[in-house]
């Protein structure tokens, strides 16, 4: 029977190890798991040890990447199960999804939070917009709504509507009705609400192109 002859440190990664089996490497693996399976010299390597640290040092690999791949932002259940699907990771998801959620590294109500605040600040998007883009990760409509109506307690969308209209109009001395329905459209991408939208032109007094 196959004997583990040595297992050393990694040089460049140093959580991790080197298996040699009867004198000749056999695998790299987690130091969590030469922990859990108790490895040292001189145990025997049968094909069913073999199998379970496999699969045991596929699963910290990919856990290990979804750390790194949640680390840079904050991140949804959605982008990271996309992730596992394109990393080929998808059988590990019910097992990686529960140890980040323990963990608290992944939570659709504080990433809804942080995308709206993100959204409304440096890009001046309006609910419908907010409500749009957060559909497509696919975050559930009751969590929409209420980080929708909890931002509405401290922002004004009206205002910034009328401020994104005023920036608009700064360079054109005579706004014509040609000038108000591009305002419209372009506040629509935006994603404000037609009262905001409607309030905010209100303010302006827009001419005829033949008048102009």
């Amino acid at each position: 029977m196959p004997k583990i002859t040595a297992i050393t440190q990694q040089k460049k990664y140093q959580d991790r190890y080197n298996l040699f089996v009867d004198g000749k490497f056999e695998m790299g693996l987690d130091g969590s798991i030469v922990l859990k399976y108790d490895l040292k010299r001189g145990d025997e390597f049968t094909p069913e040890l073999k199998n379970n640290l496999e699969q045991n040092d596929r699963i910290e690999l990919a856990y290990s990447g979804l750390l790194n791949y949640i680390s840079y932002r904050e991140r949804c259940e959605y982008e990271v199960n996309q992730w596992l699907y394109k990393k080929k990771y998808s059988d590990l998801k019910d097992e990686l999804l529960t140890r980040v959620k323990d963990k608290n590294y992944l939570d659709n109500e504080r990433f809804a939070r942080l995308f709206i605040r993100d959204r409304v600040k440096l890009k001046g998007w309006g609910p419908i917009r907010l409500r749009h883009e957060l559909g497509l990760k696919r975050i559930a409509k009751h969590i929409i709504e209420l980080e929708i109506e909890s931002i509405r307690e401290e922002t004004d969308f009206d205002q910034m509507a009328l401020e994104q209209v005023q920036r608009k109009l700064k360079s054109i001395s005579v706004p014509t009705f040609k000038d108000k329905k591009r305002l419209w459209s372009f506040l629509q991408r935006r994603g404000y609400e037609a009262s905001s939208i409607s309030k905010s032109l209100s303010e302006f007094t827009f001419v005829s192109e033949q008048d102009s």
